[in-house]
């Protein structure tokens, strides 16, 4: 039973040549992002909440585009498996046009209304509201150059030259961070701008990040790569049965972030204190959730490229392996979390009770990793497979037939403290596990979506 799920040295070999660049690529990210954290936290405690704030409104808009992205990449490894690089270059179409619009509708309305979007969450009375302004002003000048740079990477990876998101990022990040240094602090003859500082810096990576992928871009030969009004040459046949994937999955991304939306304002009607605690607890979470970084992109090369070649029973095996690869990795990360939990909140300029309560928060990440991970896999394999439904099922119609009615009750009516109620919401992971597996367990993922 234990063979089923464990691959040869063959399959790990494949595995850790397509991830590690891109686990290179999320740890430097995420832990540049810690590090930013841990600036802005060295401010105070209405920073880093009003920062945890704005950003919300980014955890709205990425999964937007990212959902459209995916599920272009879907058929993007499908045709790199049957080498229809005509077909590829229309792909890359779709994930320059479609996000582009949605990305100027996300600035717009957040250009006219931060108010109401930061006020969402916080009583305009507060620190968090006065500090979450100021950065959602400025960072919102990221998201143009964030969509387009996210049309290359989600082409660059299903075809496996997962190593220039890697490069883009790693200079967009290393640029960020010294810009931080200097605009959050005002060192050297740089102004002492705070959270708007942060803010610069975030507009400022994301400009250079682009700028990398096109000088990549233009000085190269790719298979996605043609004469650039040709991109614009739509093909309505083939969008058509691109969205037929894409809708199902932005329409879960967008319910599913709202969701989360809704469960983070349960978390901040409590207090400043309660939001830097599940903020905090989330940031150092992602340094370790890296491990799990390549999963996406691995099951698009090792399941969905082999689905678009029809090596069903290939498909089926690679799919058992990563699921056992997910389990193993997702312990290594509870026993990192573990460790973490005590070491990461020290770091930070917050009351001795929000430390400790952070502390607790990490260790409840870290109980549920194994679980987490588990259910990774069945997701990717689902949308690799064109299941759409199954993944709108397991993710946003979940969160609001199970997570958010648990985090409502527990915070408004039974009105727990942040720990219990975090803990509570947590939990549900466990349910989500069992459906996930037996979803995977039907099969009926393994179906070929190039013929």
């Amino acid at each position: 039973m234990f063979k089923k799920y464990i691959g040869g040295k063959y399959f790990y070999k494949e595995l850790f040549i397509v991830i590690i660049p891109i686990i290179i690529q999320f740890f430097i990210q995420n832990f540049i992002n810690f590090l930013d954290n841990i600036m802005v936290g060295q401010l105070g405690e209405g920073e880093i909440a009003g920062v945890a704030v704005a950003n919300q409104y980014y955890k709205l808009f990425y999964p937007a585009i990212v959902s459209i992205c995916t599920g272009a990449a879907i058929f993007t490894a499908q045709f790199n498996g049957k080498k229809k690089y005509q077909e590829l270059q229309k792909m890359f179409g779709i994930k320059l046009i479609f996000p582009t619009l949605i990305t100027l509708i996300f600035f717009f309305v957040g250009l006219l209304y931060p108010e109401q979007i930061v006020g969402y969450f916080v009583d305009k009375d507060t620190e968090a509201f006065i500090y979450g302004m100021k950065y959602l002003k400025i960072a919102i000048w990221s998201f143009l150059p964030l969509s387009i740079s996210s049309a290359f990477a989600f082409t660059f990876r299903p075809i496996r030259l997962t190593h220039i998101p890697m490069v883009a990022s790693i200079v967009g990040i290393v640029i960020n961070l010294i810009l931080n240094l200097f605009l959050i602090y005002g060192l050297w003859f740089f102004p002492t701008l705070g959270v708007e500082g942060a803010a610069i810096g975030t507009v400022v990576a994301r400009i250079l990040e682009l700028l990398v992928y096109i000088v990549v871009f233009l000085v190269n030969d790719y298979p996605f790569k043609t004469k650039f009004l040709n991109y614009f040459k739509l093909d309505l046949k083939l969008i058509g049965k691109t969205f037929v994937k894409v809708l199902p999955l932005f329409t879960n991304e967008v319910l599913y972030t709202l969701a989360l939306m809704l469960i983070f304002r349960t978390y901040s009607r409590l207090g400043e204190s309660e939001i830097n605690v599940v903020n905090i607890a989330d940031i150092i979470s992602q340094v370790v959730f890296i491990l799990a970084s390549g999963l996406g992109t691995a099951t698009s090369i090792f399941v969905g490229t082999k689905l678009g070649n029809n090596e069903i029973e290939e498909a089926e095996k690679n799919a058992n392996y990563l699921l056992g690869y997910s389990v193993f990795m997702g312990i290594i990360i509870t026993l990192l979390l573990s460790i973490l939990a005590f070491i990461v909140p020290l770091f930070y300029n917050i009351h001795p009770e929000t430390r400790q309560l952070t502390t607790y928060a990490i260790l409840i990440h870290g109980m549920f990793a194994p679980i987490i991970m588990l259910t990774r896999i069945p997701f990717f394999v689902l949308r690799s497979g064109g299941r759409v439904v199954e993944v709108l099922f397991l993710d946003s119609i979940f969160m609001w037939v199970v997570k958010v009615p648990v985090s409502l009750i527990c915070g408004y009516v039974l009105k727990f403290p942040i720990i219990p109620l975090f803990l509570a919401v947590e939990s549900t992971r466990v349910l989500n596990a069992f459906i996930s597996m037996a979803l995977y367990k039907r099969k009926k993922w393994l179906v070929n979506l190039t013929t």
